[in-house]
């Protein structure tokens, strides 16, 4: 953490927080006339992100421009109007980065690291050009434009903004090293929330430094930090510095004294937030809502909302109906193969938890002499005597698991998800390991990003189990319809078949 102001004598705290205050000789006296301490301006990081959004719309306008003087003009020897690049150089541009923005391209943390850029830049290029070719095709009006210079605009637009996004990256880290995005934080209050703040400032938050202590203590009391004043003095402080935060950290307790604090603080030119608690949340809050003049912390966030779940059952229903056809003789061939190799029946159900834990019946071609749906249900392991010939070939290339289809189509899963467990060890692990549960906050799926990262298999440890909950929480938290694609598409390489298969 960046100090401030002078240290005191007595540097030494609690737990290893720096002592920290600001002199008392900072505060103006009584009638004295004190000029106005010149700090370093704050450069906004919504400014930042605006501009590089606008920087690249340019960027793909004019490259349509170029495109046409490049091909148009110098290798076709042409000499077009330029009012139609213009135009759907323009649409392509809005487009474009209408994407790039839904995508978080323009979030300043992704604008700071250049890795990570490439894609979502491909990806927003790529749906504008899609896009515009839909809209030539309903218009008829395709045939006007020339493909060479459809894929040189293309060319040139990716060029453009992959140089200007490396170049604004290099750009805003030398900035960061200076400081330029650094907050000045004020906080008023020095118990356990102030100390517990400061420590965790300096570890996890360089963009953010604390520059003075502020608090109204009783008669010889001292807090759990030093202060360099009480309100007065920090109201005199904030209008001869630069503060961009003061943060009220004392615990919600006195609503009236909590009111009058905020009311004076108001004057001051700054963002005013409160931290009620020393103790941290495992789960970080989302955002803060305001219910009718009431703050409230959002702390989990119902997943997949709005479009996201319209998107992702269509995207279910509609692939996996597609998928049913086109294997649908092989299906057969499978259910032809079980029948002649052992008896018993084609399809094995068992009942799982799904979405919000409802119980289901999971479809899977029958691979073991016996089946299994009792409170205590041992899982396969390698070289287990259960397992038939053909069952054994089928686990290992997962070809048993293709009957979930009918699953997917009736609603029951999801193509990608968390992979629902037997009644038995859902309800062993949901005592043994703590988030195991938050599985069951989105429908289960045939594939998912735990099995193509290796996940996959036999269970028969909790730490193994913990890596596949890690990973399927972490899906949950980050779904996409480009992450189901990913995981669709490595899923015949990596979470079909394994050395964890048998």
């Amino acid at each position: 953490m960046s100090g401030f102001g002078i240290k005191s004598d007595d540097n030494a705290t609690p737990d290893g927080v720096d002592a920290v205050a600001v002199a008392p000789a900072d505060f103006p006296e009584p009638g004295m006339d004190v000029g106005v301490i010149k700090d370093k301006p704050l450069i906004s990081t919504r400014v930042i992100s605006d501009i590089m959004m606008c920087a690249d719309g340019v960027a793909i306008f004019v490259s349509a421009l170029v495109a046409k003087w490049a091909y148009i003009v110098v290798v076709l020897e042409n000499a077009p109007q330029i009012e139609p690049y213009a135009i759907i150089g323009i649409v392509g541009a809005v487009l474009a980065v209408g994407t790039m923005r839904y995508r978080g391209l323009y979030d300043f943390n992704v604008l700071n690291d250049i890795r990570g850029q490439t894609k979502l830049i491909l990806i927003g290029l790529a749906v504008a050009a899609l896009m515009l070719v839909a809209i030539g095709y309903l218009l008829k009006i395709s045939d006007q434009y020339s493909r060479g210079w459809f894929i040189t605009w293309f060319a040139i637009s990716a060029a453009l903004v992959f140089t200007s996004h490396f170049i604004n990256a290099r750009i805003l880290r030398w900035l960061g090293a200076l400081g330029a995005f650094a907050r000045n934080i004020v906080i008023y209050g020095s118990g356990d929330i102030a100390q517990n703040f400061i420590r965790r400032v300096s570890i996890s938050l360089p963009n953010v430094q604390v520059i003075g202590i502020f608090d109204d203590l009783p008669q010889g009391q001292k807090g759990q930090v030093p202060v360099a004043g009480g309100l007065s003095d920090l109201i005199a402080f904030g209008q001869r510095r630069r503060i961009d935060e003061i943060l009220i950290a004392m615990p919600m307790t006195n609503e009236l004294r909590l009111a009058n604090l905020v009311e004076q603080l108001s004057l001051l030119p700054v963002d005013i937030r409160i931290c009620p608690t020393a103790t941290a949340f495992r789960t970080p809050p989302k955002k803060l809502l305001d219910y009718g003049g009431l703050a409230v912390l959002e702390l989990e966030r119902r997943p997949m909302e709005g479009w996201g779940s319209i998107i992702k059952n269509v995207e279910d229903r509609c692939l996996s109906f597609l998928l049913i056809i086109a294997f649908a003789p092989f299906l057969l061939l499978i259910a032809l193969a079980i029948k002649l190799d052992s008896k018993g029946p084609v399809i094995f159900k068992q009942r799982r938890h799904g979405f919000n834990h409802e119980v289901f019946n999971l479809y899977k071609f029958r691979t073991m002499f016996v089946t299994e749906d009792e409170p205590k249900v041992k899982q396969a392991q390698r070289d287990d005597p259960r397992v038939t010939r053909l069952g054994r070939f089928l686990r290992k290339t997962s070809l048993d698991e293709l009957p979930q289809l009918f699953n997917v189509l009736k609603g029951d899963m999801s193509l990608v998800g968390p992979r629902p467990h037997a009644l038995a060890h859902n309800e062993y692990y949901s005592t043994v390991l703590g988030r195991y549960a938050n599985r069951h906050k989105v429908k289960p799926g045939m594939t998912g990003w735990a099995q193509v990262n290796g996940f996959r298999g036999e269970t028969d440890t909790p730490e193994k189990m913990r890596g596949r909950v890690e990973h399927d929480l972490w899906y949950i938290e980050n779904w996409s319809v480009w992450l189901d694609i990913k995981i669709l598409i490595k899923t015949p390489f990596y979470g079909f078949v394994g050395s964890n298969a048998f």
